[in-house]
């Protein structure tokens, strides 16, 4: 039978409870705010979805899109033919270099271009040019941040 004190924590309990408390959400904490692994793989399905709307834009276009990964810039951009101008149909007969024509992201209306955060690094690069089957000629890899993102030849599969 209880009659002077009935459940209930004693003070020792309390502190106890507290300091366990403290010291787990300072763990979790800091494993939570690194977020580095995020911002690396973040980065690498950005640099594959670039691919696949380059891919997707020739075989809608007819027009040949190069997508490029500089390993040394960490960064992507995806251009069309220097001589790609005007009415859609023109890139269609357009034979120059891939300079100075970035493909426009249909977001933003600048163009498709990315950088890696800081601390994301991409080693190796890749330049594939997708034609108007949504093919390349070579593939390759590069790596970022330790995860593989590449192109397959001949069918241009993005992985």
């Amino acid at each position: 039978m209880c009659r002077a004190r009935c459940g209930g924590f004693t003070l020792v309990e309390l502190v106890a409870i507290l300091i366990v408390a403290g010291i787990v959400s300072v763990v979790a904490l800091g494993r939570v705010s690194n977020n580095e692994g995020f911002a690396a793989r973040a980065f690498a399905q950005e640099v594959r979805a670039a691919l696949r709307f380059a891919q997707k834009f020739a075989v809608a276009s007819g027009c040949e899109v190069q997508a490029s990964v500089d390993g040394a810039a960490d960064s992507y951009d995806l251009q069309l033919r220097a001589d790609a101008t005007g009415p859609a149909a023109s890139c269609l007969t357009a034979s120059g270099a891939f300079a100075g024509n970035p493909l426009r992201n249909p977001q933003s209306g600048g163009a498709f271009t990315g950088v890696a955060p800081a601390g994301v690094d991409v080693s190796g690069s890749l330049s594939v040019i997708f034609d108007a089957a949504g093919e390349v000629a070579s593939g390759g890899t590069v790596n970022v941040a330790g995860e593989a993102v590449g192109v397959t030849a001949p069918g241009g599969l993005v992985q």
